[in-house]
């Protein structure tokens, strides 16, 4: 597929890589029941549509897109990571993050938090500490406890929280035309 996906890299523009590749088909790391069985679990736990839990990354696609790995194929020590889009749940946590700013309580994250936060999207490992914010603790017991129970087999389940789809799709397609850009200079090859 890493070799399909470098090909159309010179012939796609970003969004229809982006509707191509995380949007459209099946994944890497999943068969077709098990991505559908993940998905039904999280859309239920979160009341979130279930087209608004999508794989992305590595697990998805075989390879990962981020610039720190790029193109490092799916492996044993990969996580399987999910986009959950919902402007409600997005907004909620919003603001609870915010009484918790404003507060003065201890979160040396605040900062990291905020500026994701801008860029449409929470994550969750910069949320307030867990002995303090309950949606913290209740995020990572659930995916914890989905790892824990390999049922999507030995990998870290791990998600983001989006305000939009058009959030999703901006964070997908810079690491798409940094890929393009990549190859459009001759610092990957496409063979």
């Amino acid at each position: 597929m890493i070799e399909e996906f470098k090909k159309d890299l010179a012939l796609l523009s970003s969004i229809q890589i982006f509707r191509k590749y995380v949007l459209n088909g099946s994944c890497f790391a999943l068969s077709d029941e098990n991505h559908y069985r993940l998905r039904e679990e999280v859309c239920e736990h979160f009341k979130v549509e279930f087209n608004d839990v999508i794989l992305v990354g590595s697990g998805r696609l075989g390879f990962s897109l981020k610039q720190s790995k790029r193109f490092s194929e799916f492996g044993e020590d990969s996580d399987i990571d999910l986009a959950i889009v919902s402007t409600p749940l997005f907004e909620k946590i919003w603001e609870e993050a915010y009484l918790f700013r404003k507060s003065a309580a201890d979160w040396p994250n605040s900062n990291i938090f905020f500026r994701y936060l801008s860029e449409g999207w929470i994550r969750p490992d910069k949320l307030p500490p867990s002995e303090y914010f309950n949606f913290t603790k209740s995020w990572w017991d659930f995916f914890n406890n989905i790892t824990k129970s390999n049922k999507y087999g030995p990998y870290k389940v791990r998600a983001g929280l989006y305000h939009s789809h058009f959030f999703l799709k901006e964070y997908q397609t810079i690491c798409i035309e940094q890929c393009m850009q990549e190859i459009n200079n001759g610092y990957v090859s496409i063979e």
